[in-house]
């Protein structure tokens, strides 16, 4: 087995051990960039790009939005080629199909897995293991099981992928590229839907990949993780090379700083003792949904930002979804403004005042072949019609009007969503949900997969909000965007309300203690 090999191709397996001694670092660049520049159109998504990546390191690739990353992980992977400048692997000149065809393997941030097939075929799509010309079940199931056992997962290698959660299939498509045995493994997000126990499992992981031997490219906006696991971090801004640092000694607000070129404020939401006598613009009475939640009591005062906060399987993302009509509760109430609503859909919601921000951007958020500008007036059509027949002007107007409020990054209220980044696509998802001028606005990972400026920008526009009267009801996984943002947070466990925490005893560890049972 070659040195750094994860798995053998026949019994053995087990991780390889290091390949080399504790501390040391193999000599020379598996991989370099030698002003590097991409254009599409009149957009120059680079700009003499250069930079190393050292053999047997962990690298992290940071950036906002719209900095260059996607494009450069592109082009390292084979999928483009460059316009100017080199790529060099090994330390030989490359082109996109040498790349493409060679030793270096990617999981893109968007999952690319195969529903109707089970784990362990999605694990070794193109690589079944073979006996006399046919696939050895056996064996196929027996490799599987044991790369799930590297994340401490029980799961059914032969279950269909479709019955998974979005964290357990996330992790099958790391295990296919970590399986692959390449030299060079690319990760783009790779923990944007891990809970916090996957997440600590797969760096774990990558730390002995690493020690194998493996050279880990690592893309992410958790600037806590890359500070955590990263030998040394790329800095990318506006499509050009700010800076390559080792990561010793250095903090968040270092990386922040190079990343957006300023400061971010502290943006800590106003007391919460300040809102205790505002009248309760949303409530939940009693709410319960067979099998998922039960028995949920909430109130939202004007003016209040309130966050929900629970590990997988407590029963927030459904919870969610039932306030906002889009899955029935099966028993309990909703209130506006002290009002019953009796009619619980999205559409008679809508009507009452209430807006919903969906935390799936990709398949349930944003029309992505419709332009920028009719995803942001989307909610408002009657408004800007006459006669029935939509008035365009009003329609580019408004769409010009949010994209200077939101610092939306397109050419044009013409642009397409598919063409913007993860960032800019979440704002105009946030556009669309102002747009009604809702007065309780419920927003479900309002960040997820966003880098720091477009998150705080996200953050200022809910603040805003709330500064105006509306009511804020924020459910999210990342708690410290929570403890950032909210005015208290109340936090459910085991499909039922587990307490709540306001205040200065709004720390992680308050939060986490009873989102896991600990008190």
């Amino acid at each position: 087995m070659a040195a750094g090999q994860v798995f053998a191709r026949e019994d053995a397996m087990t991780i390889a051990q290091p390949a080399r001694a504790e501390g040391a670092k193999p000599a020379g660049a598996i991989l370099e960039l030698r002003n590097v520049s991409k254009s599409y159109g009149a957009v120059r998504a680079l700009r003499g790009v250069s930079f190393r990546v050292a053999r047997g390191e962990i690298h992290a690739i940071l950036g906002e939005n719209g900095a260059g990353k996607s494009t450069t992980l592109k082009i390292i992977n084979g999928e483009i080629e460059p316009d100017e400048g080199e790529v060099l692997v090994g330390g030989a000149v490359t082109l996109a199909r040498d790349r493409k065809a060679g030793d270096i393997a990617m999981v893109h941030q968007e999952l690319a897995v195969f529903s109707n097939m089970s784990v362990a075929e999605n694990i070794f799509v193109g690589r079944m293991p073979r006996r006399n010309g046919r696939i050895d079940i056996a064996r196929l199931h027996a490799r599987a099981a044991e790369l799930l056992r590297l994340f401490g997962l029980n799961i059914d290698t032969r279950e269909i992928l479709r019955s998974l959660t979005p964290g357990q299939q996330q992790i099958v498509e790391i295990l296919r590229a970590v399986e692959s045995d390449a030299s060079l493994l690319i990760l783009d997000e790779p923990t944007s839907g891990l809970n916090n126990h996957e997440a600590e499992t797969l760096l774990s992981l990558i730390r002995r990949l690493r020690d194998g031997g493996h050279t880990i490219l690592y893309v992410s906006h958790r600037l806590h993780e890359v500070l955590d696991v990263a030998d040394h971090i790329t800095v990318l801004r506006d499509g050009q090379y700010v800076e390559t640092l080792a990561n010793d000694g250095i903090n968040e607000g270092d990386l922040i700083r190079r990343m957006v070129g300023r400061d971010l404020g502290p943006g800590v939401a106003a007391n919460s003792a300040m809102l205790a006598d505002a009248p309760v613009a949303f409530a939940v009475r009693g709410l319960s949904m067979a099998g998922q939640f039960h028995d949920m009591q909430l109130e939202v005062r004007q003016g209040e930002i309130v966050g929900v906060f629970g590990l997988e399987g407590s029963g927030a993302e459904q919870f969610s979804q039932a306030i906002f009509g889009i899955v029935p509760p099966s028993s309990g109430r909703i209130e506006l403004n002290g009002r019953p609503i009796r009619d619980l859909s999205p559409a008679s919601l809508m009507h009452s005042g209430m807006s919903y921000l969906n935390g799936n951007r990709k398949e349930a958020g944003l029309y992505m072949e419709r332009s920028v500008a009719e995803n942001i007036s989307a909610p408002i059509l009657d408004r800007l019609s006459r006669w029935g027949l939509v008035d365009r002007r009003k329609v580019l107007e408004r769409a010009q009007e949010d994209i200077r409020r939101f610092a939306i990054r397109v050419p044009g209220p013409e642009g397409l969503p598919q063409q913007l980044s993860g960032g800019n696509q979440q704002k105009v998802m946030v556009s669309a949900c102002l747009a009604t001028d809702p007065k309780v606005i419920v927003l479900n990972e309002p960040t997820r997969g966003v880098d720091v400026g477009a998150k705080a920008e996200v953050h200022e526009a809910a603040r805003a909000e709330a500064a105006k009267g509306k009511a804020l009801l924020v459910f999210s996984s990342d708690l410290p965007e929570l403890l950032r943002l909210a005015h208290r947070i109340v936090i459910m466990r085991s499909n039922r309300l587990a307490g709540e925490i306001r205040g200065v005893e709004m720390t992680e560890e308050a939060v986490m203690a009873l989102a896991a049972g600990d008190r």
